[in-house]
């Protein structure tokens, strides 16, 4: 990564950087990398929980009933025994 040097930062700035910082436990550098992330919209992808592969253009996608019926209703025997 390159370091950067970022001037006439406003004192309201600076202070909200170092408030959320504080609140969140972190170092101001870290606060302000993920506000640069968040503005360039860049890095921002929210986590998934690995259903979309089920979604698709359909309201629920084409394999959601695959998956209602068959995925779904597997058991694991280790997990029952």
């Amino acid at each position: 990564m390159k370091q950067i040097t970022v001037r006439r930062v406003s004192a309201e700035c600076l202070q909200v950087a170092k408030q959320r910082a504080q609140d969140r436990h972190v170092s101001i550098n870290t606060v302000l990398l993920d506000a640069l992330a968040a503005g360039l919209e860049v890095g921002t992808e929210s986590p998934t929980n690995g259903l979309e592969k089920y979604a698709a253009d359909s309201d629920f996608g084409p394999n959601l009933d695959h998956f209602l019926q068959v995925e779904l209703n597997k058991i694991d025997q280790e997990l029952w025994q």
